[in-house]
C-alpha cells in the first residue's frame, strides 16, 4: 500500500520549509526513522524520518524547492514488516553524505558537518533581526582562542583535504581548486569563506587553476533551466566572469550582475526583520558605561577562570546586569499580543546571544540566565558560539527567549540602531570599549567605555521606563558589587 508522507508542522508559527537535500532516491528500500531529508525552516536544520518502512515509489520535490506544511513529500509502498535498509544503500556517514544537488541558480551553501542517520538533528540557526553582529570577544585573536579545534574526517574523494562534501560541491560549481588552498576553519578544514574568497579573487582577473570544468547540472522537475542564454555576453579580450555566490552570471543594461536565489538563513532573517518594523514601533536609547572596575575583575580572576576553561568577557556581565534589571523593569521581559489587547509577562529570563557565523546570525538563547553565576554564563556563551558554528545547536536551543543582547563592539563599532528580535520586545547593542577622558574629583583621567544601545518596543514600554532600565544596567556594569549585594 502507498503511503503519502507530508511535510508536517514543527510547530513555532513554521509554514513552510527548503528542501536542502534527499538522503535517499525513488526506488531505494527505507528503514523505520531513516531520514529520508533535511529540510531547513526559519528555526532550524530538521531531519525528516520515514514513518513507514517500503520502498520510495516517488520523491515529491527537487532541493532548493519551497515547501509547504502538509504538501506530499514522499511517497512510500510500505513494506509487510520492518526492513532494513538494502545493501549497496547504506546509510550516508557525515563525510559520505551527498550535498545538496544544485540547479544553475543554486541556493547558497550552508556551512557545518552533514549529519548521519543516527545523529540528533542538525538545526539552523533561528534569524537574526538586528543590523550588525559582532562575534564574542573583543579582539578577533581572542576569539579564535574560544574555539575548540574540532577534527573532521577527510572522505575518500581526496583523503588529504579537510572539507565537507557540501564545500567540495560549491568549489566544483566555482571553479576553485581546493589543493593547495589553505583552510581557515577550525583544524584547518576548508570552509565556505574560503571557497568563495578564492572565487572572487579568480572573478577580478587571478588567473583560473587548472582543473576539469564540472558539467552543468541538469535542472530539478519543475524548474527551467538557466541555460546559455542567460549568461553574460562577453566583448572581445573580456574574461569570463566567475559567480562569486553561485548564481548565474548576466547583464542588466548597464553591465554584468549575479542573479543569486535568496534562501536558507538570510531569506529568513529577512522575512522576520520586515516583520519586526512592520508590527512595532521601535525605538532606540544610547548611553556609556564606565567598565573599568570590570577590566580589572577580568585581568585579577583570569587564573581563576582559565582553570575553569572560560574566560570572562564584558558580554557576560552584561547578561547578568541585564537579567538583574529586567527583574526590576518586567515589561522589557514581555510579548505584546498581535491583538494590542493583552501582553504576556515572563517570569523566566532566556537571554538570547546574537552569534555571527559563516552560515549567518543566529540567536539562541542561555536559559535561566538568573539562575547562572558570571563563570557559569561565560562558559555558556563560548558553548553556544562553538555549536553555532558548527550547527550543533538543536530547536529548543533557540526557543524560549525573552530578551536579546547583540555585540557589534566585537567588530568595531560604537552606536547602532539593533533591530527587537520579534516577538520579544527590547533587544541592547554593545559597540566597542574603547579607553575615552572622563573627569573625576576635578581630574581628568582615562576610562574604559562601553557603548550600550537599547531599542524598545514603544507600544509596551514607554521612554521613561526604558531610560531607566538601561540606567540601571549601567550601574550595574559600573558597580559590579551591586550584583552581589542584591544577590542577582
Amino acid at each position: 500500500m502507498a503511503y503519502e508522507f507530508r511535510f508536517p508542522d514543527v510547530g513555532e508559527g513554521i509554514t513552510e520549509g527548503e528542501l536542502l537535500s534527499w538522503k535517499v532516491k525513488e526506488g531505494d528500500q527505507v528503514a523505520q526513522d531513516q531520514t529520508l531529508a533535511e529540510m531547513e525552516t526559519d528555526k532550524a536544520v530538521v531531519e525528516m524520518p520515514s514513518p513507514r518502512p517500503g520502498r520510495v515509489l516517488k520523491l515529491h520535490a527537487a532541493e532548493g524547492d519551497i515547501v509547504n506544511v502538509g504538501d506530499v513529500l514522499v511517497t512510500i509502498e510500505e513494506a509487510a514488516a520492518p526492513v532494513a535498509v538494502a545493501p549497496g544503500v547504506a546509510r550516508p556517514a557525515p563525510a559520505q553524505a551527498a550535498a545538496p544537488a544544485r540547479a544553475a541558480t543554486p541556493p547558497p551553501v550552508a556551512v557545518g558537518a552533514a549529519p548521519s542517520a543516527a545523529s540528533p538533528a542538525k538545526p539552523e540557526p533561528e534569524p537574526y533581526t538586528g543590523s550588525v553582529v559582532g562575534r564574542l570577544e573583543e579582539a578577533p585573536e581572542e576569539e579564535e582562542e574560544a574555539r575548540l579545534p574540532r577534527q573532521v574526517a577527510p572522505t575518500s574523494e581526496e583523503p588529504d583535504l579537510l572539507a565537507m562534501p557540501s564545500i567540495r560541491a560549491l568549489a566544483r560549481e566555482l571553479g576553485v581548486d581546493l589543493r593547495g588552498l589553505r583552510g581557515t576553519g577550525p583544524g584547518g578544514r576548508i570552509i565556505k569563506q574560503d571557497v568563495e574568497d578564492t572565487a572572487q579573487s579568480l572573478a577580478y582577473g587571478a588567473a583560473v587553476p587548472a582543473a576539469p570544468a564540472p558539467a552543468p547540472p541538469s535542472p530539478p522537475p519543475g524548474r527551467a533551466a538557466e541555460g546559455p542564454s542567460r549568461a553574460a555576453p562577453r566583448g572581445e579580450g573580456e574574461a569570463e566572469l566567475v559567480p562569486v555566490f553561485g548564481g548565474v552570471i548576466e547583464h542588466d543594461g548597464h553591465g554584468p550582475v549575479e542573479r543569486v536565489l535568496f534562501r536558507g538563513v538570510r531569506r529568513s532573517m529577512a522575512r522576520r526583520m520586515a516583520e519586526a518594523v512592520a508590527k512595532q514601533a521601535q525605538v532606540t536609547i544610547m548611553d556609556e558605561a564606565d567598565v573599568t572596575i570590570i577590566k580589572r575583575i577580568r585581568e585579577k580572576e583570569r587564573t581563576v577562570a582559565a582553570e575553569r576553561g572560560v574566560r570572562l568577557t564584558y558580554l557576560a556581565f552584561v547578561v547578568k546586569a541585564c537579567t538583574a534589571s529586567l527583574k526590576r523593569f518586567p515589561r522589557l521581559n514581555a510579548v505584546l499580543e498581535e491583538s494590542g489587547e493583552e501582553f504576556l509577562l515572563k517570569r523566566y529570563y532566556n537571554i538570547g546571544i546574537a552569534i555571527d557565523t559563516r552560515s549567518g546570525l543566529m540567536v539562541p538563547n542561555i536559559k535561566d540566565a538568573d539562575r547562572k553565576s558570571i563563570f557559569q554564563i561565560a562558559e555558556e556563551i563560548i558553548d553556544l558560539v562553538n555549536r553555532a558554528e558548527e550547527r550543533q545547536i538543536d530547536l529548543q536551543g533557540f526557543r524560549g527567549g525573552t530578551f536579546s543582547i547583540t555585540n557589534y563592539g566585537a567588530i568595531g563599532g560604537l552606536f547602532a540602531t539593533p533591530v527587537i528580535n520579534y516577538p520579544e520586545v527590547a533587544i541592547l547593542g554593545m559597540g566597542r570599549v574603547r579607553e575615552m577622558p572622563a573627569v573625576r574629583e576635578g581630574k581628568i583621567v582615562t576610562r574604559l567605555t562601553l557603548p550600550l544601545a537599547l531599542t524598545f518596543d514603544h507600544r509596551l514600554v514607554d521612554g521613561a521606563e526604558a531610560t531607566r532600565f538601561l540606567n540601571l544596567v549601567v550601574g550595574y556594569l559600573e558597580d559590579p558589587d551591586l550584583l552581589l549585594l542584591e544577590g542577582a
